[in-house]
């Protein structure tokens, strides 16, 4: 029984190279639906986010807005109306967040503060995800933006909506208003939008 050699499989041989091409493959594949699963995740917690923002600011308004004393617009020596203050914190990924209309109605990206729904709505896009919607009760909710003429927030016209146009952290302030013998949301803050 001496030294025996074993038959080269050549075909084996020419088999591995294939074989290492197909592995490659199967993980590049893997890595990229672990890629696009991850930036959906990050989409949707950054909804979620936004979401329940908007969701314990309209719970604290609620109270304001049923038992509230609203500050007449029409007169000149008065009182502030009931207030809130609300800090948000809202992810780098936003691209906006709407009080009282829908900014991009024409979904062209130009940003435009209409009012929509009488002010009772809430709109908002996050980067990589679809626009969301909250809608509010009608003749409870009408949010319009403030301008600030001399040291009294007002309103302009009729009314625009109040649109944030990025995350980080911001703090607005909500006044109870009556114009007309309506009741408004007026936040103390100009969006630089027209």
């Amino acid at each position: 029984m001496g030294d025996s050699m074993r038959p080269v499989d050549s075909f084996a041989a020419e088999m591995i190279p294939i074989r290492l091409l197909i592995s490659i493959a199967i993980v590049a594949a893997i890595a990229v639906l672990v890629w696009v699963g991850m930036g959906m995740l990050h989409t949707s917690l950054a909804q979620h986010q936004v979401e329940q923002q908007c969701r314990d600011l309209v719970s604290s308004l609620e109270t304001m807005v049923r038992s509230g004393a609203p500050r007449d617009l029409e007169e000149r020596v008065v009182t502030a109306g009931t207030t809130r203050i609300q800090t948000l914190v809202l992810p780098d990924n936003l691209m906006y967040l709407s009080f009282g209309g829908d900014p991009d109605a024409k979904n062209t990206g130009v940003l435009h503060p209409l009012v929509s729904e009488d002010g009772a709505v809430i709109v908002y896009k996050v980067q990589g995800g679809s626009k969301q919607v909250i809608w509010l009760p009608q003749g409870m909710y009408r949010f319009r933006e403030g301008y600030l003429s001399n040291t009294t927030w007002t309103l302009r016209g009729d009314g625009e909506s109040y649109i944030l146009g990025h995350g980080g952290t911001s703090t607005l302030v909500f006044e109870l208003v009556e114009k007309n013998h309506k009741t408004y949301i007026l936040i103390h803050g100009n969006d630089g939008i027209e």
